[in-house]
């Protein structure tokens, strides 16, 4: 009978297998995925903290007070028609009195095109201008993902996705406004043309 365990050629194999038994454990442990890195943002925050965030509502409300002193400029002229319009109905014929109403009608209906037109103009230069400052901010992100290998960049914000809870260090928020603040400290908006 052959005894295996006293064989040299036995114990010879039993050596390589224990010497090889924790490479062989690092080399599988080397295929398994690394964990992502994460970093956590809150955008929001970060277009309305940034200097551009404030520039903008700055020129949005410029704008706003321009449109509605135009708007209660309308309105106390149209105020004044119907005051006028109520006085002549018992002077004007009916023919004349149906006409000078549909007058009044049509400019009514022209002031309320108008208001609607300068909401929709501020919402195009709200836009614009958060294009410009989101824009700005993933050029940001972009060269922190490069520079800290960051795997994900998840939004934090209200609105941002189902993050309940995430360590403080996670957070670049703040460094990415002064960041912004540097490369964008305004942005210009101008209302789009009538």
């Amino acid at each position: 009978m052959i005894m295996f365990s006293r064989s040299p050629v036995f114990l010879c194999l039993l050596a390589a297998a224990i010497l090889l038994w924790p490479a062989g454990r690092t080399a599988v442990a080397q295929n398994q995925a690394k964990p992502p890195v994460i970093a956590m943002i809150d955008f929001a925050k970060a277009v309305h903290e940034s200097k551009a965030g404030q520039s903008l509502r700055q020129q949005l409300d410029k704008q706003r007070a321009i449109y509605e002193k135009e708007i209660k400029s309308g309105e106390s002229k149209l105020e004044e028609a119907q005051q006028e319009l109520q006085q002549q109905q018992a002077v004007l014929s009916p023919e004349a009195f149906a006409r000078k109403r549909q007058e009044f009608q049509q400019q009514v209906g022209e002031l309320q095109r108008k208001a609607q037109d300068r909401r929709r103009m501020l919402d195009q230069m709200q836009g614009d201008g958060l294009r410009q400052i989101e824009t700005e901010l993933r050029e940001i992100l972009g060269q922190l993902v490069k520079e800290r290998g960051y795997d994900i960049v998840m939004n934090a914000g209200a609105g941002g996705g189902p993050i309940i809870m995430a360590a403080g260090e996670l957070f670049i928020t703040d460094e990415v406004i002064q960041q912004l603040n540097k490369k964008l400290p305004a942005v210009t908006v101008k209302p789009p043309a009538n």
